[in-house]
């Protein structure tokens, strides 16, 4: 199972803080967030990291992964 966590707006979207997801093989984050969290698309800037350590939206995740993601919000 892939652990997610999800923080800020992604966990209000999504209706849950931390979701369990089974994969098989490898899976693009950004292709697995787009299945959870309506309206992912709309945040250009997020932080995502994999097992602790930065990572991008094109990075692949397996089942074993723990993923964490948050929105990057702008103020002024």
């Amino acid at each position: 199972m892939v652990r997610i966590k999800l923080m800020g707006a992604f966990a209000h979207l999504a209706g849950a803080r931390e979701l369990e997801v089974k994969i098989d093989g490898k899976k693009k984050v950004d292709e697995l967030l787009r299945e959870l969290i309506p309206r992912y698309d709309e945040f250009k800037d997020k932080i995502i990291m994999i097992n602790g350590k930065p990572a991008r939206g094109d990075a692949e995740v397996e089942d074993t992964d723990e993923l964490k993601v948050m929105p990057v919000l702008s103020g002024g």
